[in-house]
């Protein structure tokens, strides 16, 4: 489990928050850009695990050819008119968790869970790892649900740095840290209430792209949480 977390969180930094829209576009137009995106994604998986490195080098680099093999299986669908931006980005996400999955399964030995250079208990890399997720994977999935609702002109839209996404990644980090960190789980759900009392006053396409954000929002951060609580410990 320490592994694959470790794992998972250099995932997670290189293909979210380490990608900016510039490099999204450049890997669907050629191989040079999906060169560079795993490159970046390796660098962060060894800086995640960077104190067990010494044995597991061999994974990480491991790790890197499954993600640039995954990268053009997925530009290939996303080019593909029948598939929706969800759908691809949902695939993408799937399979390569999988692969993180069955590499630490294939690991001969385990190791001691650490967050870059420092040992953590297992349950706050497993929270480090469940926030990230939600603050940045949590913001595409919003993305691609508003596409959804309302296809935008350029075939190729990319998710702008701007202060609605950067709300949403505080909302959805407040969520899960509160579920994580508080007696009942449930006042996680707090951290919806501004959202959803300001849709209230808002016209009706306003009103339901913040519920649909919200909604998905909550919904991400009940699952990570049943994740992490079932997987390891409560922080």
């Amino acid at each position: 489990m320490a592994l694959f977390l470790s794992l998972y969180l250099g995932h997670v930094l290189g293909d979210f928050v380490f990608q900016p829209g510039k490099l999204v576009l450049a890997k669907r137009r050629g191989t040079p850009g999906v060169i560079l995106h795993t490159t970046i994604v390796v660098a962060c998986t060894a800086l995640a695990g960077a104190a067990n490195l010494d044995r597991t080098w061999p994974i990480v680099l491991l790790a890197g050819i499954a993600h640039f093999g995954v990268e053009h299986l997925t530009i290939g669908a996303r080019r593909a008119r029948e598939s929706s931006g969800l759908t691809v980005f949902l695939l993408d996400q799937g399979v390569h968790i999988v692969s993180l999955v069955l590499m630490a399964l294939a690991f001969d030995g385990s190791v001691p869970p650490v967050l870059f250079i420092f040992s953590v208990p297992l349950d706050t890399l497993a929270a480090v790892c469940g926030i990230a997720t939600v603050s940045f994977a949590g913001s595409i999935l919003v993305f691609e649900l508003e596409v959804m609702r309302h296809p935008a002109e350029d075939p190729d839209p990319i998710l702008k740095l701007d202060v609605p996404r950067l709300y949403g990644m505080g909302e959805r980090s407040v969520g899960l840290a509160l579920a994580l960190l508080a007696p009942v789980p449930t006042l996680g759900a707090l951290a919806f209430v501004p959202r959803a009392a300001f849709a209230l006053t808002r016209a009706a396409d306003r009103r339901a792209k913040h519920m649909t954000a919200a909604v998905a929002g909550f919904a991400l951060c009940a699952l990570i949480w049943a994740l992490i609580t079932f997987f390891a410990a409560p922080v």
